[in-house]
């Protein structure tokens, strides 16, 4: 991850009920409480978009997961310079550790389940402050430390080093690189395009209507919300797995997250319709130079025409012909060997102390 210069601009000092000053450190906030952390949030996203952080460690995903965990103890930590400007910023939420039973831990709010999460710091020397006041905190708290997703990088190991805590390498992330020319769909396999051809013809063949559509609206994901829902759940009820939608407080989870990242206009919804009916779905991630693929499913009694293939190459061909994207990226490190396509992966790692 780059380290920006940051912008010249003061940032308003808050100093919300709950502030506390860590281990002894100047310039350091720790602020505890729902709505201790939820006055800070704007604060902290201010710095993590000039350092460039990805969405998915900013404002939409915070509100998301802490929307959903009311029992998830929140709090902050702010490293600051002698103007009260904020230099570093983390935002952690304490829930029993699923290594550890009957033990809690502090973890990101950023990131998870696989997804790529980050914490803003100007330098190095910020990121090792922010690491031992986060160590701290959690020492305060009687936690474990558990930052996990983390670009590999010399923020995060900084952060590490002021944290003592090990760092331990997880599943890479792949992605796919815009091609310098031609066209992008040429980067596929020839097996990959012979499974394009061949659902093109069936879909001919069949005589259905095909219907691909792209939105960003929030109000036209409100309106897609009942199919993705049932698009989402029918491969795991086809194959006896467990959904994350099965449970009140998955679901609660996976809607607060589309509805976050659409409010703030980073989502794409991009469907595909088989004569009326929804056959498949991918959320994506508008990221700057990236354009993430959150997550896609299709229904399964439409699985003779592939159509989750077809829509992730119209996906990755949409997202590589668009000015400014130079980077599709798989967004996770889930069975890679599934993926339509891929030329780099990017490496990831947790930071954990006991």
């Amino acid at each position: 991850m780059s380290t920006p210069v940051l912008g010249t601009t003061p940032v308003p000092v808050r100093v919300p009920p709950g502030r506390r000053e860590v281990g002894g450190l100047p310039g350091t906030d720790r602020v505890e409480g729902a709505a201790a952390v939820g006055a800070v949030l704007p604060e902290a996203d201010a710095l993590a978009a000039d350092l460039g952080q990805p969405v998915t460690a900013r404002l939409p995903w915070w509100r998301a997961r802490l929307s959903v965990r009311p029992a998830a103890a929140p709090w902050a930590v702010l490293v600051r310079d002698a103007a009260g400007r904020p230099r570093a910023a983390a935002v952690l939420v304490d829930e029993l550790s699923p290594a550890a039973p009957g033990e809690r831990r502090s973890t990101l709010a950023a990131g998870g389940d696989g997804y790529l999460a980050g914490v803003a710091a100007a330098t190095a020397d910020d990121a090792r402050a922010l690491g031992c006041a986060l160590t701290a905190g959690a020492a305060s708290r009687g936690t474990r430390l558990e930052l996990e997703d983390l670009p590999d990088d010399a923020v995060t190991r900084a952060l590490a080093a002021g944290a003592g805590a090990g760092v331990h390498p997880l599943a890479a992330v792949p992605f796919v690189r815009r091609p310098a020319d031609g066209d992008p769909l040429d980067l596929l396999s020839h097996g990959t395009r012979k499974t394009l051809r061949k659902s093109r013809n069936r879909i001919a063949a069949d005589g259905l209507t095909v219907r691909l559509s792209f939105t960003s609206a929030p109000a036209a994901l409100e309106e897609l919300l009942p199919d993705l829902e049932v698009a989402h759940r029918d491969r795991d009820d086809a194959h006896g797995l467990p959904c994350v939608l099965s449970t009140p407080a998955g679901r609660a989870a996976w809607q607060a997250r589309a509805r976050e990242l659409a409010s703030a206009g980073a989502l794409e919804v991009a469907s595909l319709h088989l004569d009326g009916e929804l056959a498949a779905y991918v959320l994506g991630v508008r990221d700057g130079e990236r354009h993430g693929v959150l997550e896609g499913r299709f229904r399964t009694r439409f699985a003779r025409y592939a159509p989750g293939r077809l829509l992730e190459a119209a996906v990755l061909r949409r997202a590589l012909l668009t000015d400014g994207v130079q980077l599709l990226d798989w967004m996770t490190g889930v069975a890679p060997e599934t993926l339509l396509a891929a030329d780099g992966a990017a490496a990831r790692v947790a930071v954990r102390r006991p």
